[in-house]
């Protein structure tokens, strides 16, 4: 009796060793995209071995820059380039004239959003495609930002989310005088508190949950 409660006790153990390594290996993922800009190139290094460049047009200038994870985007004045470890080519979205100075961009080890006065656009590393979304010129940008499988953008009047793999950004409309209270993005959720309600929206879904908080 007492073999088999230890046996117990030690399975136990190792099942919690094995779920802890197997979590934290779950959270690191190493950055195999590499990106430098030099004499008027944009140059990604694909996990340490291949090479890839693309040439700037004349009076291009990257405003910012960013890699992580499977992810490696550029910003230019001009245009917006985002690569993958699995790609062969920089891909690459052409800037319309009034978003060359007001375009904010983030990357994640899945995901690249750019958001500029009139539209969201989201990639991800597994479609390898741009997706974007509408913002109405009437509203305020108050919140965006990329976490590993899901991206938001929040305005004045509506809550966009974005996920690995989807064809199109999920929205939902903000009621007149509803603020936002608290934005918090995990690797495969947002949640948003408004002052009314608990939005949120999980990866695998393709729609917003909403729980009323009154």
């Amino acid at each position: 009796m007492l073999r088999h409660r230890i046996i117990f006790t030690l399975l136990i153990c190792l099942s919690i060793l094995v779920s802890g390594v197997t979590s934290s290996a779950e959270e690191e993922i190493e950055d195999l995209v590499d990106i430098f800009e030099s004499k008027g190139r944009i140059v990604a290094v694909l996990e340490g071995r291949k090479t890839v460049r693309l040439d700037l047009r004349r009076n291009e200038t990257v405003v910012w820059r960013g890699s992580e994870g499977y992810l490696g985007a550029f910003l230019t004045n001009k245009r917006f380039f985002v690569i993958s470890s699995s790609s062969d080519a920089w891909h690459e979205l052409s800037l319309r004239a009034d978003e060359s100075d007001n375009g904010t961009a983030f990357v994640s080890p899945h995901i690249a959003l750019l958001v500029t006065g009139g539209r969201a656009i989201g990639f991800d590393a597994t479609s390898r495609r741009f997706v974007e979304t509408q913002l109405a010129i009437r509203d305020e940008l108050l919140a965006a930002e990329a976490g590993k499988h899901v991206a938001v953008v929040v305005t004045s009047g509506r809550a966009f989310a974005f996920a690995e793999g989807r064809s199109a950004f999920s929205e939902i409309d903000l009621r007149l005088r509803e603020t936002i209270n608290e934005m918090k993005i995990t690797s495969s959720k947002a949640i948003l508190r408004t002052s009314e309600r608990l939005l949120i929206f999980n990866a695998t879904g393709a729609a917003w949950n909403e729980q009323t908080l009154y």
